[in-house]
């Protein structure tokens, strides 16, 4: 006679014994720890499985899972992955969910408006505990802190409504040298989706503001002199006029926007967008950040870690720097720089000191300037040309492995060829070290155009300016 199956017995006896615990324990969270462990139902399924086909005298049909085995095998992991994905997005789980999606699918939005104000004697920094809605914070003239905005209800009744708004009422709350606003979201009736935007907050210039959110919206912080500190899952940042120093951690932003920022900006999180113009301290950013980033007067070092295994260190930028995921381009920067990139074209201009850069795909085009610095460029594929100054002096190395070698500077630079590879090898006075290295691509040394002489007879600029006219005079 063919043996049973244990499965089903088993599993009977585990759901069995879940509610069974939860009647008699309704204060142990049972249904939060199978929303995290659900997996280990069908890891113990398949080793008792394992384990019948393995026993001395098993029907070796029985290695497999019959039709209704594998529906329920199915069953189990869509509920499964439902019930973690419930657990992951709500505070609780259980038969109670915090902002539930049926309100927010079918029923009404109600709106109700924000004003609360406490005095800042004694008080360094404001901390916003928002989990939902925007935020804008304005420094002023002031001895208080105000807070105005909307707060934005999703219900099926506006009875219901109401009662959410007073459950969870906006506070200030006074923690010794800081103060707490605080929007209560979680204290509204699970049933209900509550959305706070501080759009009108006022505060001394001289506080330090610090935010902390989920699902943020935008953030906007001007004109205050103390440090800034920004926490959330997902928001988009704007910051002007910072006196002190600015953190940012972010999960998920769509841009990030600081301008006019004396201290420190420190950036963490993945996004799209980054533009910081006129930052005194300084920077430096980690994450995955894959949209237009532009870097403009930055007076102290950058550091950047980012997507694509892009690395970048500069010195200082009294101009500018963009980059995106195709191309990356530095004019006007105080060196050293170094750069190292899978994929970008990259394009350099007048930069003092020393050039350091690589990529694994990408041309490389430099044009440094004077003084000349010194220089080590490489590229998997794609060439590297170098437009110099027709006074630059440098001691040159350049190497196509496969491809083609040019040379504008005349025979103080001799050029060798051996099979695929080019080399350019030789001195122009006495400058610095320049050693290029394409693997497939070419290597070009070009000189700048310099600017035409004036015809015989022809005079210059200079010399076809009018002279100053006396007191007396009258230009016709």
């Amino acid at each position: 006679m063919r043996r049973r199956s244990l499965t089903g017995p088993l599993l009977l006896m585990l759901i069995g014994g879940l509610f069974l615990w939860d009647n008699i324990h309704p204060e142990v969270p049972i249904w939060h720890i199978m929303a995290l462990y659900w997996p280990f139902v069908l890891i113990v399924w398949g080793l008792v499985r394992l384990v019948e086909s393995l026993y001395p005298g098993a029907d070796p049909r029985r290695g497999g899972f019959s039709g209704g085995e594998i529906w329920l095998i199915i069953l189990l992991s869509v509920a499964g992955m439902c019930a973690w994905q419930w657990h992951a997005n709500y505070d609780y789980f259980g038969f109670h969910f915090r902002n539930s999606p049926v309100a927010e699918l079918f029923g009404e939005q109600y709106d109700y408006p924000i004003s609360v104000s406490a005095p800042a004697a004694g008080i360094k920094r404001v901390v916003f505990e928002n989990p939902h809605g925007s935020i804008t914070v304005t420094g002023a003239d002031t001895d208080q802190v105000s807070v105005g905005g909307q707060r934005v209800i999703r219900s099926m009744n506006h009875g219901e409504a109401d009662r959410a708004n007073t459950q969870a009422p906006v506070q200030i709350v006074p923690q010794g040298d800081r103060l707490l606003v605080r929007t209560n979201q979680d204290h509204g009736p699970a049933n209900q989706r509550i959305s706070d935007d501080l759009t009108e907050v006022t505060l001394p210039r001289g506080l330090a503001v610090e935010i902390r959110g989920r699902q943020g919206g935008d953030y906007e912080i001007s004109g205050v002199s103390g440090d800034v500190d920004l926490f959330a899952d997902r928001a988009n940042v704007r910051l002007s006029g910072v006196g002190g120093n600015a953190r940012i951690e972010i999960s998920r932003t769509d841009s990030i926007h600081a301008v006019d920022v004396k201290g420190k900006v420190d950036l963490q999180g993945k996004g799209s967008d980054v533009e910081l113009e006129n930052i005194e301290g300084q920077v430096t950013i980690s994450g995955n950040f894959d949209g237009s980033l532009s870097f403009k007067k930055l007076a102290k070092p950058l550091q950047f870690e980012g997507a694509r295994n892009t690395e970048l260190n500069v010195q200082a930028i009294p101009g500018e720097i963009t980059m995106d995921l195709g191309q990356f381009t530095a004019d006007g920067v105080t060196g050293p720089l170094k750069l190292s990139s899978r994929s970008r074209d990259i394009h350099v201009r007048q930069v003092t000191k020393s050039i350091e850069v690589e990529t694994e795909r990408g041309d490389i085009d430099l044009q440094p300037g004077l003084p000349m610095p010194s220089i080590e460029a490489r590229s998997g594929a794609g060439r590297i040309q170098l437009l110099l100054a027709p006074k630059a002096t440098f001691q040159l190395d350049a190497t196509s492995e496969h491809g083609e070698a040019i040379n504008d500077f005349g025979d103080s630079i001799r050029k060798e060829v051996s099979g695929h590879m080019a080399t350019l090898k030789g001195k122009v006075g006495d400058g610095p070290q320049i050693r290029i290295t394409a693997s497939r691509g070419s290597v070009e040394v070009r000189q700048e155009e310099a600017a035409p002489s004036p015809a015989p007879g022809e005079k210059t600029p200079q010399q076809t300016n009018p002279k100053s006219l006396k007191d007396n005079e009258i230009k016709l």
